[in-house]
Order: C-alpha cells, then sequence, then structure tokens
C-alpha cells in the first residue's frame, strides 16, 4: 500500500473497523512511517476525549436559581400582584429558556471545534460510545438541505412577528434572547463551516439540526408568550 492509502485507513485502524488483514499492512507502515505515528497518536487521544464528553449538559445548579429570582423581581418591581409570582414564573420562561439554548449550542460549538482537529469524530463517538446514530437525521449535507430551507423559513417568519412584538417584552429579556440567538446562530455557522469540509459526517449534521431546532424553539416561544402578553 502507498503511503496516500495508509491515511486514508488511519481513522478506520484507530476506531478498530479494519479487517485483521487490512490491519497488518497499516501496522507495517506505521513502524516506519513517523508522520503516520504522529497522526494515529492524535486520533487516539481525540477517542479519549471525545469518549469523556457529556451527553448532556447543564448549567451549574445556582443559575436556574438566579435566573428564576431576577425574573420574579422584574415582574414584581411596580406591578399589581393580580397572580402570584410562581404564575408569573412559568408565563414568561423566556430567560430560562434562551439560557438553557445557549448552553446547548456552546455544547455544540465545543465539539465542533474538537472535530475540527480531525475527519474522525464522527466514528470516535459512536465508536467509544457504542451508540447507534439518529435514523431520523439524514445522512448526508444534501439530504439535509430540505430540511435546513424549513429551519430557516420557519425561523425567518418567526423573526419578523417577534420583531414586531418586542415592546411587549421587558428590555432585560429583549437582551438575553439577543444574545442566546447570537450563540445559536454563532454554532450554526461552526457547523457549517466544518460540514464544508466534509459533507457527509452524521455528527455534525445531527448537531446543526439540533442547533435549528433550538433556535425554532426558542422563537416560537417568545412569539407565543409576547402574544399571551
Amino acid at each position: 500500500m502507498t503511503h496516500e492509502v495508509i491515511r486514508h485507513l488511519l481513522d478506520d485502524y484507530v476506531t478498530g473497523d479494519l479487517t485483521e488483514d487490512a490491519r497488518a499492512p497499516v501496522a507495517e507502515h506505521l513502524a516506519v512511517c513517523g508522520i503516520c505515528s504522529a497522526e494515529v497518536e492524535s486520533l487516539r487521544r481525540l477517542l479519549a476525549r471525545a469518549a469523556d464528553l457529556p451527553k448532556s449538559i447543564e448549567p451549574p445548579a445556582e443559575a436556574w436559581s438566579n435566573i428564576r429570582t431576577a425574573i420574579l423581581r422584574d415582574e414584581n418591581a411596580g406591578k399589581p400582584r393580580a397572580t402570584t409570582s410562581s404564575t408569573r414564573f412559568w408565563r414568561r420562561p423566556l430567560v430560562v429558556a434562551a439560557a438553557a439554548a445557549a448552553v446547548v449550542a456552546v455544547l455544540s460549538s465545543t465539539i465542533t471545534a474538537l472535530y475540527l482537529n480531525s475527519r474522525s469524530l464522527s466514528n470516535a463517538v459512536s465508536a467509544m460510545r457504542g451508540e447507534p446514530g439518529d435514523t431520523t437525521t439524514p445522512a448526508t449535507l444534501a439530504a439535509f438541505t430540505i430540511e435546513e430551507n424549513n429551519y430557516l423559513r420557519t425561523a425567518a417568519a418567526l423573526q419578523d412577528l417577534l420583531d414586531q412584538q418586542e415592546t411587549a417584552l421587558a428590555p432585560e429579556t429583549v437582551a438575553q434572547l439577543k444574545a442566546s440567538l447570537r450563540t445559536i446562530d454563532e454554532a450554526i455557522l461552526e457547523a457549517r463551516n466544518a460540514l464544508a469540509r466534509d459533507p457527509s459526517n452524521k455528527l455534525l449534521i445531527e448537531m446543526l439540526s439540533a442547533n435549528y431546532k433550538q433556535k425554532v424553539d426558542l422563537l416560537r416561544r417568545s412569539t407565543e408568550i409576547t402574544r399571551g402578553t
């Protein structure tokens, strides 16, 4: 096998997806090629980092308490107590929703950054966790295009509606909402840039889809709540 052929097999070599017959020439090449050996070590380090990634992420425990306190303070200041604070809190969950969406987007950006160090993150995460992929997500970026266009149209319509209703929200809430949407947009851009390099990477497609869903969900909640104010 040539050097270039071996390099294309390194991902599968590290994740254990090569047959024994195919592994032997790769191992022989690694014994004499410092470049490929260094790449294998880099891939193995990435595997270890991917294995440590959390399946979900939660903000610090005190964050939710602080957010709730801020909302209640904003709601109670200078307003008649026609309803209980608890009722008002759940009628106006935008700050909580925006903060949670931003946390998810930050995690997505972290995973995307790890991917940019190697083409093998999708295989690494699946191999180390032993998890099947999400079969509801298109396997390629080309197949995802229709779904992405639907997200973009929905998000644009909701954003226009929210812009018209923005005055119904407290300035602090609007600021948090816009900051969270910027964070989500940054995560979307990072995932899209990574996908431009590897259009068939299913993990990145799943992250891009999840970020779009977060954005649409946050915009939909926002417009529903402004209509109810």
